[in-house]
């Protein structure tokens, strides 16, 4: 028979196993192809390249989730923007990867800027996308809604 302090810690170190919108750091990608790239092309490439050699240098500390959306191209192979001024609006895509803490982030980013792997990733980096019009955001919270009104968290993305 365990005690009820013992009982409290045991729900406590269950419940840190699973992980609150609250908890995850987040970063955004605004990635934009490389000129001259088809689209199928940039697409294949980002899913069948890149994200693989991504996975083979950081190992473990691969984001809980690394979500890629492409943006739906109109008939002038541009963003379909359907409301507000298309001016501006000159990305290919967005990524929100999504990370366990900012440590979780940080060895990602460390093992991604190594001697060893640098060069590679940017090399990879520069077959597909415009680096010169890449941008990466920070993420401060992630709140999400279902259906049905309550809140879903990160873990909704991809689950239905």
């Amino acid at each position: 028979m365990i005690s009820f302090t013992q009982f409290v810690l045991l729900l406590l170190l269950r419940s840190k196993k699973h992980i609150s919108s609250s908890m995850v750091y987040s970063i955004l990608l605004l990635v934009t192809r490389k000129p001259g790239m088809s689209w199928p092309d940039f697409k294949h490439h980002w899913e069948t390249q890149h994200v693989p050699l991504i996975k083979r240098f950081v190992g473990d500390d691969f984001p809980l989730s690394h979500t890629r959306h492409y943006f739906e191209r109109n008939n002038d192979d541009k963003p379909n923007v359907t409301y507000g001024n298309p001016h501006g609006v000159d990305f290919d895509a967005l990524a929100i990867l999504t990370f366990s803490d900012r440590d979780h982030h940080a060895r990602f980013s460390e093992k991604l800027s190594n001697q060893e792997t640098h060069e590679l990733h940017i090399a990879d980096l520069e077959k597909f996308i415009d680096l010169g019009r890449f941008k990466q955001v920070m993420i401060e919270g992630t709140e999400a809604t279902g259906r049905d009104g309550g809140m879903v968290g990160w873990r909704f993305v991809g689950s239905v």
